[in-house]
């Protein structure tokens, strides 16, 4: 009995301490869990756009090609689309982010022609042998202005569709369709929140930098926010020097903390690649940020170049509270009208500051610090 009593004591013990040393792990198994969700989403995502485009053009292809349309033709592109999708997925994106757009849609046309025509030209050489033709014939077909003709149009093909994917990336996630539907023609009023996210000590580290060195080095901070930015479904307004400034329809920032976990977010993936920073700068980013919502009007401005701006007392306000960071020593800043709005997440720590005179505004602004139990909650 006293054996079993002593078992149980260290059962409970074992529970206690297991709860208490992996809380910090079981929020990362949580958050990494809803990361895959949504990564496996954005990949369907492309896996679609890959298909169905790709589909189509055997639909177009073949109707040109031989006057009518079939099944066979529009599974060409089905397996067309499914063998370019996996071609992205191992990674012919990464290899081309360095290179300047043009550079991009042109290598990455020419790759995804070269896994097209390797199979192509494979089968045409087998499917000659089968019927008796020689090596001859098979290198004048390979010559010959009708092949030469539709590899040029299959590269246009590609030319087109990777374009269009990376304008899209380019101008950001969404906006080369907002353009050419004319969303935002006419101005629209419209609730969103905003993040204004700097870089601390900023100006130090430039002078400790060359221009280049500093160039990298931020232009590696913003990359490294892509994952958060992806998975907290936020769209990138603005860089602004070593400023970014993010923003969400307020119903998508206010879902799951969407707005404030993405700075949890970022910060541990900064803390994960700390070492690489310091070996390879001397520095491990550290940054800061003040949120806050409100309405906004939206629309498209310029002539010359146009630009899909936001107008509103929202961005002046958000941008005060974040220059409040450093007086308060605080790495978060917030307005109490989003603390309001917002169901934290239990790893926040909210610390009411009252109102505050920023500066440009007539009345005070009541804002809040916001702190985390660690970096990985």
């Amino acid at each position: 009995m006293e054996n079993a009593r002593d078992e149980r004591t260290i059962g409970w013990l074992e529970c206690i301490l297991y709860f208490r040393v992996t809380r910090q792990a079981r929020c990362t198994i949580s958050r990494t869990v809803i990361q895959i969700r949504k990564t496996t989403i954005s990949r369907i995502k492309v896996f679609a756009t890959f298909v169905v485009a790709y589909s189509m053009v055997g639909f177009v292809w073949e109707r040109l090609d031989v006057g009518e349309s079939t099944v066979a033709g529009v599974f060409i592109g089905f397996l067309v689309g499914i063998t370019l999708f996996f071609a992205e997925e191992l990674n012919v994106a990464a290899k081309t982010k360095t290179m300047s757009f043009s550079a991009t849609v042109l290598v990455k046309s020419l790759i995804y022609l070269a896994i097209i025509s390797v199979p192509w030209i494979l089968a045409g050489l087998f499917g000659g042998l089968a019927k008796g033709f020689g090596m001859a014939e098979f290198f004048d077909w390979i010559l010959s202005m009708e092949f030469l003709g539709q590899i040029g149009k299959v590269y246009l093909i590609h030319l087109t569709f990777v374009s269009i994917r990376d304008l899209n990336s380019l101008l950001g996630p969404g906006k080369l369709l907002r353009y050419m539907t004319g969303k935002y023609h006419r101005p629209k009023v419209e609730d969103r929140i905003f993040m204004f996210l700097d870089l601390k000590s900023s100006t130090s580290l430039a002078e400790q930098m060359s221009e280049t060195d500093y160039f990298s080095f931020l232009n590696s901070f913003f990359r490294d926010m892509t994952d958060p930015i992806v998975e907290r479904g936020a769209e990138i307004y603005q860089y602004i020097g070593d400023e970014v400034v993010l923003t969400w329809p307020t119903h998508i920032g206010l879902h799951d903390a969407n707005c404030i976990r993405i700075f949890v977010e970022i910060l541990a993936e900064i803390h994960h690649k700390e070492k690489l920073y310091l070996e390879k700068y001397g520095f491990s980013p550290e940054f800061k940020a003040g949120v806050h919502l409100g309405k906004v009007v939206t629309a498209e401005i310029g002539d010359l170049k146009k630009e899909i701006v936001y107008s509103g007392d929202v961005l002046n306000t958000t941008a005060r509270i974040q220059s409040m960071c450093n007086e308060f020593g605080s790495n978060l800043l917030v307005s109490e009208a989003l603390v309001s709005a917002i169901k934290m997440p239990e790893f926040v720590s909210v610390k009411s500051l009252g109102g505050i005179e920023l500066k440009g505004k007539a009345q005070p602004t009541s804002i809040a610090a916001l702190s985390f139990d660690s970096v990985d909650s």
